[in-house]
C-alpha cells in the first residue's frame, strides 16, 4: 500500500458487511503502517495461516471467508471456528505474546486479504486507542457468542447440527435474495462440520429430504426459500 487513500479504496471494495468495521479501524492508521500493508488472494481451500509456524503476519479480511482448523490424529481436519465476524486472524498470539501460530486458517471460500507484519500491527494498536478499543471490542463480541453457541453445539444431536448448519450457510451464502441456495459440500465435508460420522450425516439427510426440509439435485443439497423458513422455525424451537 501506497498511501492511506489507497487502503481506504481498497476497503471500499470489501464486503459491505466489513465497510463500517474496517473504515472506523483504521480511521487513524498512520501511513508508515499503511506502507508495510500487501494485498494478496487467496483461493478456496488455500491456506492463510499453518499452525506452529512463527506468528509474523496479521491477516485483514476483506472480502471471502475463512476458518479456523485442527487435524485430529487420523488426518482428518476439524473445523472449529468460523471467522465471518471477525475480519482479523492472526492477532490472538500477538496479544498473548506467543510466538508462533496456535491454529490453522483457511479460505473456504476465495477471499481478498490484506497482509500486515506482526511487529507493524503491535507497534500500531498499542498507539492507537481507537483501534484497539475497536478490535478488543470485537473478540470480546465474537468470542461471548461462540462461547454461547458452543454450549449450545455441545448437546445438540446430528439432525439438529444439520439443521444449524443448513441455516448458517443459507443465511450466510445467499444475500438475502429470494431463491435457492445450493450447498456447495461433500457428505465427507459436512460429517468434519458438524462432528459426527458420515453414515448419521448420510441418514441424517435423508431424513431432511424425506420431510421436505431439502431437495437434493445431482447429489447436491440445495434449500429453497421456503425450505429455509422452516428450517429456521425448527431451529429457534430446538
Amino acid at each position: 500500500m501506497n498511501s492511506k487513500q489507497e487502503l481506504l479504496d481498497v476497503i471500499s471494495r470489501s464486503d459491505h458487511t466489513r465497510h463500517s468495521y474496517l473504515y472506523a479501524l483504521f480511521k487513524y492508521v498512520p501511513d508508515l503502517i499503511v506502507k508495510q500493508m500487501s494485498y494478496k488472494k487467496y483461493k478456496k481451500d488455500e491456506y492463510l495461516i499453518h499452525a506452529k509456524t512463527p506468528c509474523d503476519t496479521i491477516y485483514i479480511i476483506l472480502s471471502g471467508k475463512v476458518a479456523g482448523l485442527d487435524f485430529q490424529k487420523q488426518g482428518r481436519a476439524y473445523y472449529f471456528m468460523d471467522f465471518t465476524q471477525m475480519p482479523i486472524v492472526g492477532d490472538f498470539e500477538v496479544f498473548g505474546e506467543i510466538p508462533d501460530y496456535t491454529v490453522s486458517i483457511r479460505a473456504t471460500e476465495d477471499s481478498a486479504v490484506l497482509l500486515l507484519p506482526s511487529s507493524y500491527y503491535l507497534q500500531w494498536i498499542q498507539n492507537d486507542e481507537n483501534a484497539l478499543f475497536i478490535r478488543i471490542k470485537n473478540i470480546i463480541s465474537t468470542l461471548t457468542l461462540e462461547n454461547k453457541s458452543e454450549r449450545e453445539y455441545l448437546f445438540m444431536n446430528c439432525r439438529e447440527r444439520l439443521v444449524k448448519y443448513m441455516v448458517n450457510s443459507y443465511e450466510n451464502g445467499h444475500s438475502g435474495h429470494s431463491g435457492s441456495y445450493k450447498l456447495h459440500k461433500t457428505q465427507l465435508e459436512l460429517s468434519d462440520r458438524i462432528g459426527f460420522n458420515i453414515r448419521s450425516v448420510q441418514r441424517g439427510i435423508a431424513a431432511l429430504e424425506k420431510e421436505s426440509l431439502i431437495s437434493l439435485e445431482n447429489g447436491k443439497i440445495t434449500i429453497s426459500q421456503e425450505q429455509f423458513l422452516r428450517l429456521k422455525q425448527i431451529e429457534n424451537e430446538t
